[in-house]
């Protein structure tokens, strides 16, 4: 990497989008204080996807917050790639971001409630919950330390294609520990449905993502 000149026609709706954040995530610590110290510690212990597997509610205030978060933040990150590959478009910087927003939520919520939808027709809501729950909280735990990455890419250094690719690999990795520690919980039934298991990875963890490439691609 290597500092530059910004060629971004205004950061002031990105620094209102980074600060916004900024904002959510100190309500979250202040208001849900012993919740977020243990979300923060998700890499070392899986003590709150433990404590919030006995009550799995999406829609809790500190889940919407750090969701929230993470559709802006990795967004924004989204719109870095776009502007530093040089990728054309004909929409303005914030209506781009906007975009992508938008494709973003759509894309994950679509993709959630398939996956809430298999869940009860093949009898496994409560392990499928499990696991969309672990999933989320990992992508919520990436999309935090993005934050200040984005920061310095927007306002000191310009990321590289290398550095791109490990942070998207880093990505990646998120959602492989998500899926490791729900197979490691169930198992015994992944093991006895794995054709299953096999084509549910096929359509809805690896197809969805070329799908979601493509949709970028028209942006």
């Amino acid at each position: 990497m290597q500092a530059l000149e910004r060629s971004f026609s205004s950061n002031d709706w990105i620094t209102i989008v980074l600060v916004a954040c900024l904002v959510l995530v100190a309500v979250a610590k202040v208001i849900y204080e012993s919740r977020f110290v243990d979300f923060a510690e998700l890499l070392v212990n899986e003590k709150y996807l433990l404590k919030s597997n006995k009550d799995i509610r999406f829609e809790n205030p500190f889940n919407l917050i750090l969701f929230t978060v993470q559709f802006f933040s990795i967004s924004l990150f989204i719109y870095i790639i776009f502007r530093e590959l040089g990728v054309e478009t004909d929409a303005s910087s914030f209506l781009l971001y906007v975009r992508i927003v938008l494709a973003y939520v759509v894309f994950v919520s679509l993709k959630f409630f398939i996956e809430r939808m298999l869940g009860v027709l093949f009898n496994g809501e409560q392990e499928l919950n499990t696991y969309q729950f672990s999933k989320l909280s990992y992508r919520s735990y990436f999309a935090l330390v993005l934050l200040p990455v984005n920061a310095v890419f927007i306002y000191a250094l310009k990321p590289g294609f290398i550095t791109i690719c490990i942070i998207v690999g880093i990505f990646l990795i998120f959602n492989v520990i998500s899926l490791f520690n729900t197979y490691r919980r169930y198992e015994n039934m992944i093991y006895n449905n794995l054709f299953y298991f096999i084509l549910y990875l096929c359509a809805l963890e690896i197809a969805p993502y070329f799908i979601l490439y493509k949709v970028f691609s028209f942006i």
